[in-house]
């Protein structure tokens, strides 16, 4: 089996910090004009809770889909590696098995058969190949592990990764020109993460430049993030009421009174009125949903 671990240094290339080059502001204006339809934006800056929730929603999905195109953009500006994307890594039993042992170790080489049944399967976000080191990379992107805090699910994910780099070397090998490596690293990208530290697999985009080989990645990643946040800002002010609207909304349309009818225009009559008397008899019993009287 080749060697897994959590991602070799590279040597590094270079993005300019000095603005947002031009592939990341396509990227980030797309994403802004698929997530923010502006009927739905406007009822939201009103104050519809519903439609709130559905923007809070579509802001977070589209955020977490530039994050990962950014980053695949980044790592191609690093000449020296391959990168690929659309990966669907089987995860065989046997390799799941292992991994959840945490027993990989053990093994200095497992021979893994990629056409073979596999329950499930795992697509990394990327997967980044040195063919000077024969070494590869598989990553995950996430814009947020919030949603990992309970239930073991951060380390099932884990897991799985690791099962699925147990086939990855095979898979390059048959399907990809015959491209050997002999190490496979798993990281999981954390966008809202703020530690340094890379020891538990998990990464910072502070760390990215590392991750990806790739001088000024991590600056460029937050900068684009930052850029779509804002658009994002511009747009709800620019679709929220002005103050006059909100007190308009605030106090609801005038409902015009109804005319006064005529017995109400009449002079109101002195004394006790007379009682009125029932039309008819009024029946008394149970009521029944399925019966038009009661009974």
């Amino acid at each position: 089996m080749s060697k897994i671990h959590n991602g070799p240094s590279a040597e590094r290339s270079s993005v300019a910090e000095t603005r947002l080059p031009a592939s990341l502001e396509a990227l980030v204006t797309l994403a802004c004009d698929r997530a923010i339809e502006p009927t739905l934006l406007r009822s939201a800056a009103s104050g519809d809770l519903d439609a709130i929730e559905v923007v809070g929603r579509t802001l977070a999905s589209e955020e977490g889909r530039l994050l990962e195109a950014v980053v695949a953009a980044l790592a191609r500006t690093n000449a020296r590696q391959d990168v690929l994307t659309g990966m669907k890594l089987p995860v065989l039993k046997i390799a799941a098995e292992l991994a959840e042992r945490n027993a990989l170790d053990a093994y200095t080489r497992l021979s893994v058969d990629p056409e073979s049944q596999s329950s499930t399967s795992y697509h990394p976000d990327l997967v980044l190949i040195d063919r000077a080191r024969r070494s590869a990379i598989i990553i995950d992107v996430k814009r947020s592990l919030g949603g990992y805090s309970g239930g073991g699910s951060l380390t099932k994910l884990q897991k799985r990764m690791e099962a699925a780099a147990c086939v990855l070397p095979e898979i390059l090998w048959r399907r990809h020109q015959r491209l050997a490596v002999e190490s496979v690293g798993i990281a999981i990208l954390d966008g809202a993460r703020t530690s340094a530290d890379i020891d538990d697999g998990l990464w910072s985009l502070s760390r990215l430049d590392d991750l990806l080989g790739v001088s000024g990645a991590g600056s460029a990643a937050q900068s684009a993030i930052e850029a779509c946040r804002s658009i994002y800002r511009d747009r709800w002010l620019a679709a929220a009421p002005s103050t006059g609207e909100k007190a308009q909304i605030a106090a609801g349309p005038e409902k015009p009174h109804p005319p006064r009818s005529l017995e109400e225009q009449q002079p109101r009559r002195r004394g006790r009125p007379a009682k009125p008397r029932p039309s008819a008899a009024v029946k008394i019993g149970f009521f029944r949903p399925d019966a038009e009287r009661v009974h």
